[in-house]
């Protein structure tokens, strides 16, 4: 399970953690923490800087107008979250260095 604020952003944020955990096998936090980005208006991209020159040349080759913003933005969310194991019941918490946040055992 994920929340995060953001309005127009929330979907955009859970899908770019979901992928990294669910596809890539990214801890919960791990995937979380990596840099995200933020599409305004179908052009224009809003990485935080912690992207590769590589991933943004890529974006630009494809039409869209790069805006770079800082390391960790609270614009791409602020994203809490609770993965359980499947095999063990195990829960992780995860909190998003973006905004404040604890995990606390239950």
């Amino acid at each position: 399970a994920l929340g995060t604020p953001g309005s127009y952003g929330i979907l955009q944020t859970q899908v770019q953690a979901l992928v990294q955990h669910l596809d890539f096998g990214s801890p919960l936090q791990e995937a979380i923490e990596q840099p995200r980005a933020r599409l305004w208006d179908g052009r224009l991209v809003e990485p935080e800087s912690r992207f590769e020159p590589a991933v943004l040349d890529k974006l630009v080759e494809r039409g869209h107008t790069i805006q770079r913003s800082r390391a960790w933005i609270m614009r791409v969310g602020g994203m809490q979250g609770v993965a359980i194991d499947p095999a063990t019941g195990l829960m992780t918490g995860a909190c998003d260095p973006r905004r404040d946040g604890y995990v606390a055992p239950a």
